[in-house]
């Protein structure tokens, strides 16, 4: 059954519909348990990996080191992400026989919805921010070596506020809006009705996405030319690092780039609308995933602290 919004409704209309049958119903609910999993697996490995930093015999190594505090942001907003996914948007959209069961409680007014839809937008636009400042960090580890300990202390905690002080620009116009669910597949999904028609979600993430965009780009030119000219100024971990924090900057590039398109592209390039919102989806989905595993995989230390390993010979730091 296809879902328009009435043309008029005021904010508390119910905006009933009814949902889609599912004719595979075990392959959906298939498809949820996969991406459940490495979803799970994403928290876990993020929950270790915060009890190291701040509880392990060599929790001042990590507390001083300006890069794990910036990733500790980002780890938090990760496993909240991951558990909001597993057990309410990833749950509703997919386990398709719940749909007809909670879509009735979501059909008026809803706080769990307008949290949900909120913190969700705030937890993106927060992402795009903390990758620009974890690809500065890496940039300035890089090319100043010197003096990269004694910048980041002066200016880590201004950025750590500005990263989650500057996402409330994007979320406002939800608060104003009306906040439904409506189909999607033979499941359902989140969304919203602009109350200010210019401040659209997409257009709002621009103002993180094109600075992410242009800064990562610059940061990450930077970064490769000064690993070329620099490879024996720094430590092995501070290059892996580096390297872990380049992939995540072109992935978060990539879905900055998506919302690029559906803030001025989609009315000229419809044909790709759908493959633009599969791509933003699993991008995230691949932050999520890549971001614990491949640090603990480049990061010998870390590792050894998280899993109790001996130290291997060779250099771990």
């Amino acid at each position: 059954m296809s879902f328009t919004l009435p043309a008029n409704f005021s904010y508390s209309d119910p905006l009933p519909f009814t949902c889609n049958e599912d004719p595979s119903v075990k392959l959906s609910i298939l498809y949820y348990l996969i991406q459940a999993s490495y979803l799970v697996l994403s928290a876990i490995l993020n929950v270790l990996i915060l009890n190291t930093i701040f509880k392990s015999k060599n929790k001042e190594h990590y507390r001083n080191n300006s890069f794990y505090i910036l990733y500790t942001t980002e780890a938090v907003v990760n496993i909240y992400t991951s558990c909001v996914a597993v057990f309410f948007s990833r749950l509703f959209s997919d386990v398709t026989p719940l749909c007809p069961l909670v879509a009735p409680y979501f059909f008026t007014p809803s706080i769990i919805t307008k949290a949900y839809y909120t913190i969700n937008h705030y937890m993106l636009a927060f992402k795009t921010l903390s990758q620009i400042a974890v690809s500065f960090n890496r940039m300035t580890c890089v090319i100043l070596p010197v003096r990269h300990v004694h910048l980041w202390k002066r200016i880590l905690w201004p950025m750590v506020i500005a990263q989650f002080v500057l996402p409330l620009g994007v979320i406002w116009n939800i608060l104003l809006s009306r906040v439904y669910i409506n189909p999607n597949g033979a499941g359902f999904s989140v969304n919203y009705k602009d109350a200010i028609p210019w401040a659209n979600i997409s257009f709002l993430h621009l103002f993180h996405c094109i600075p992410c965009v242009v800064l990562v780009t610059i940061f990450f030119i930077v970064t490769i030319y000064g690993l070329t000219i620099l490879e024996y100024r720094i430590k092995n971990v501070e290059r892996y690092l580096t390297i872990f924090t380049l992939i995540m900057g072109i992935q978060t590039a990539l879905f900055a780039f998506t919302q690029i398109y559906f803030a001025f592209f989609t009315a000229y390039l419809p044909g790709i609308r759908s493959f633009m919102l599969f791509s933003a989806f699993h991008i995230f989905d691949l932050l999520h995933v890549y971001s614990p595993i491949a640090l603990i995989i480049m990061h010998r230390q870390l590792r050894n602290d998280i899993f109790g390993l001996k130290q291997e010979n060779g250099n771990a730091r």
